[in-house]
């Protein structure tokens, strides 16, 4: 689905992706981990263009990424960051994500609106359709962004820090929300977060990275202290968690 060689990135004459190379297979759910500064926001960016890589190559579903115009592009691939308040109304802020399938001949059509809707529903965002994203909680303007991911219809999500500032309540609602749709939907979901149990519990594969370059990518039931010592520089201890048997890192 997705395919990166010898990428890299520079901004302001820094090199912020150092030529990384990794494959990620159609229906995957991989977490991008990593220090403060490490380029987990950049790669993501890199990968759907919003910023431009410098070196190297990315191909989406076989096709080489400056092939594609914008609408096309944005037929593949959504990307996801923090949904900051606005006065647009969820519902308008969810059609406008259909952008991609706008015709300046017939307008919004009848689908865009259906499509529309059903996101709404999937993420239990219609109850407050109507309500202005400024006066949304950010638990709720999670939801929003996860319902506009949908209405684009696309095979790929990138999300970057879903659950950034969210309370433990919220944060396992949005991320079991994301999993469930990743399944149900069989979508292709990449998620830079520095949540590392929420990595270990969804993810099939986690893709570790530091200064730029990465420094491992395992399945997620592979990934040891020592991994997580190398990447962060301090101790953990590995637990399982007995409701899940999922691996729990704790920093010691």
């Amino acid at each position: 689905m997705i395919k990166a060689v010898n990428l890299s990135v520079n901004l302001d004459s820094k090199t912020i992706i150092n030529s990384v190379s990794f494959d990620i297979e159609r229906g995957e759910y991989l977490s991008i981990i990593g220090p403060n500064g490490a380029g987990k926001s950049t790669l993501l960016k890199s990968l759907c263009r919003i910023i431009n890589f410098s070196s190297g190559g990315i191909k989406i579903s076989g096709k080489n990424i400056i092939e594609y115009n914008q609408k096309e592009l944005a037929k593949k691939i959504t990307y996801i960051g923090q949904l900051h308040p606005n006065d647009f109304t969820v519902e308008e802020f969810i059609l406008f994500s259909r952008y991609p399938y706008f015709s300046a001949f017939s307008g919004i059509s009848k689908k865009d609106k259906d499509v529309t809707h059903e996101s709404m529903k999937i993420t239990y965002t219609a109850e407050f359709a109507k309500r202005k994203l400024s006066d949304l909680s950010s638990g709720e303007r999670q939801r929003v962004s996860i319902a506009s991911a949908l209405a684009q219809e696309t095979d790929i999500i990138l999300f970057d820090e879903p659950v950034t500032h969210l309370d433990p309540y919220f944060d396992r609602e949005i991320s079991e929300l994301i999993y469930d749709i990743h399944l149900k939907k069989d979508l292709t979901v990449i998620i830079a977060t520095h949540n590392l149990n929420n990595a270990l519990k969804y993810s099939g594969r986690v893709m570790a990275i530091k200064k730029g370059k990465i420094e491992f990518m395992k399945n997620s039931d592979q990934i040891s202290p020592e991994d997580m010592r190398g990447l962060f520089g301090i101790d953990f201890i590995s637990l399982e968690n007995p409701a899940d048997k999922k691996t729990v890192m704790i920093r010691v």
